[in-house]
C-alpha cells in the first residue's frame, strides 16, 4: 500500500486502486465492474478518516457530488472521494490502452519495413 497514513492524499488512494486494478481486473467480466468495485473499496468509512481527507483536500467539502447531492457532509465527502478514484482508474485504463496501442503501432511499423 502506497498511502502515507499521515498525508491523507487522494493521489495515494488512486495509486492503490490502480495497483489493485492491475492485479485483479482479469477476475471481472467488464472493466467498469472492476472500476466501481475497486473504487468503492478505497473510500474511507470511518468518520475520523473521512474528516482527515476533507481537512487535507478542502474541495471535498465544497464540491456537491452527483451521487448524493442531498446527503450529509460525510456522505458527500465520501462520494467525492469515490468519484475521484473512479476518474483516476479510468485515466489509468486509458494510459494502459494508449501504451498498448503505441506498442502495436511499433510492431506493425516494424513488420511493414521488412
Amino acid at each position: 500500500m502506497s498511502r502515507d497514513k499521515n498525508g491523507y492524499r487522494l493521489e495515494d488512494l488512486v495509486i492503490d486502486a490502480c495497483d489493485v486494478f492491475d492485479e485483479e481486473s482479469e477476475h471481472y467480466d467488464e472493466p467498469d465492474e472492476a472500476v466501481y468495485e475497486i473504487a468503492d473499496g478505497c473510500v474511507p468509512i470511518y468518520y475520523y478518516d473521512i474528516a482527515k481527507y476533507a481537512a487535507h483536500n478542502h474541495w471535498l467539502m465544497t464540491e456537491i457530488p452527483e451521487l448524493c447531492p442531498e446527503g450529509n457532509a460525510h456522505d458527500q465527502i465520501q462520494a467525492n472521494i469515490y468519484q475521484y478514484v473512479v476518474d483516476g482508474l479510468y485515466e489509468h485504463i486509458q494510459e494502459k490502452q494508449d501504451k498498448a496501442n503505441e506498442r502495436n503501432r511499433k510492431i506493425i511499423k516494424g513488420d511493414s519495413n521488412e
